[in-house]
């Protein structure tokens, strides 16, 4: 064979070798797309269940078909296993695609299998490559499998939906955080050795599971954010209220906005106000007390009022600081249950751990070893200033201008 046949047979080689860089591809039609996963603890053993789309019906949500019947976006199934990636793989078993987990949206993890630890699940999202660690943790009380079951009127896909759900709710409101894998996993290694997750759960009778029932205006049951669970270490330990949650985002410098309904007066039982809390900033500082310490917790914050029943002229000045005094005495309160509720748990999960590690560094090696004893015997001194930065379209309330001659 002369030089330049060989030449030409070798091109021709390496392009065959070029056109193979694909041959390790899946196509979509072989593909599972999981949007939501829950974790169980059944029997001794892992439940994983997956909320998988059908892509085909996307576009068609809902749509009636021949027959009477409607096609939905979703379907759910699980799998069991010793561990979970043996329960993922066991997925072969009764479905035809691989799954596929790089669009997940959500983890559901029950109470029952946040009790056992959750240091396997987390293992298995920052070892796999298939796996998100973006993906928001959520705990449900009882069966995590039924969250998945759940649909959902305004969103079509359940998983796209919850995740929303929470992204909003952490900005607007603030009680209850958007946790990642990622956040949850810093938060467990943390010097606070602790972490916090929002509770999902399906309010109402009847579960939306079927066409038939999310056809109506009004549903028989909604998915819903609730309380807080708390974790100390990987396991779960309890529940705070929404209330204890947002004393809870406020130590720990979480407030993006807020609602908070006040009093517009002093020694007034009845709630006839609220305040949007637009900018809010929080700063802890540890001081040594003796073998102790007393942290210092300064809130800055200002908004605008949104409604008020009250009758006073909201012109003088005397009047808008009584209110900025009642709205920092209901943020004091706040401050001062989530603090408690931590106490009773024992539990470090406003984050005093961290700010004394950052400042008394050489203290913190000789407390560490006993931080939960130590915990228990700081005092807070909390500090809030809030200003009224707008009083609304009008300076008088309704009641007013109608008790007016």
């Amino acid at each position: 064979m002369r030089a330049g046949q060989r030449f030409a047979s070798l091109l021709l080689l390496m392009a065959c070798f070029g056109a193979t860089g694909c041959w390790d591809r899946t196509e979509l039609n072989e593909l599972a797309i999981t949007s939501a996963t829950a974790i169980d603890w059944e029997d001794g053993k892992w439940s994983v269940s997956y909320q998988v789309v059908i892509p085909s019906a996307i576009s068609k949500a809902m749509s009636v078909t021949g027959g009477g019947a409607s096609k939905l976006p979703i379907i759910v199934y699980s799998t069991q296993g010793k561990t979970i990636r043996e329960a993922v793989g066991r997925s072969t078993l009764e479905s035809p695609r691989h799954l596929f987990f790089s669009h997940t949206r959500v983890v559901v993890i029950s109470d029952v299998a946040a009790r056992q630890g959750l240091s396997p699940l987390l293992d298995v999202y920052f070892r796999n490559p298939d796996s998100r660690e973006t993906v928001s943790v959520l705990i449900a009380k009882g069966n995590a499998r039924k969250i998945l079951e759940q649909l959902m009127q305004i969103q079509i896909i359940p998983g796209d939906g919850i995740e929303e759900t929470l992204r909003k709710e952490s900005e607007e409101f603030s009680a209850l955080p958007n946790i990642r894998i990622y956040d949850l996993a810093l938060s467990i290694v943390s010097p606070s050795k602790s972490a916090i997750v929002p509770e999902i759960l399906i309010s109402g009778k009847e579960e939306v599971s079927s066409a038939d029932a999310l056809s109506k205006t009004s549903l028989s049951s909604k998915l819903r954010l609730g309380r807080l669970a708390v974790l100390n270490g990987d396991r779960m330990a309890g529940w705070m209220s929404r209330e204890e949650a947002l004393g809870v985002a406020f130590i720990r410098n979480r407030i993006k906005t807020t609602t908070i309904p006040f009093s517009c007066e002093k020694n007034k039982p009845k709630i006839d106000s609220a305040f949007k809390l637009a900018k809010s900033s929080t700063r802890l500082t540890p001081k040594k007390d003796g073998d102790g310490f007393t942290m210092k917790i300064e809130v800055e914050g200002e908004g605008q009022l949104l409604e008020t029943d009250c009758t006073r002229d909201l012109n003088e000045p005397s009047v808008a600081r009584q209110l900025e005094d009642q709205l920092e005495g209901e943020i004091k309160e706040m401050i001062e249950t989530a603090w408690q509720a931590a106490r009773k748990m024992n539990i470090d999960v406003v984050g005093f751990a961290d700010a004394i590690h950052q400042k008394y560094p050489k203290e913190w090696k000789r407390m560490k070893k006993d931080w939960p004893a130590s915990l228990a015997k700081i005092q807070i001194e909390p500090s809030v200033q809030v200003t009224i930065k707008r009083m609304g379209l009008t300076n008088q309330s309704f009641r007013t201008l109608t008790e007016k001659d």
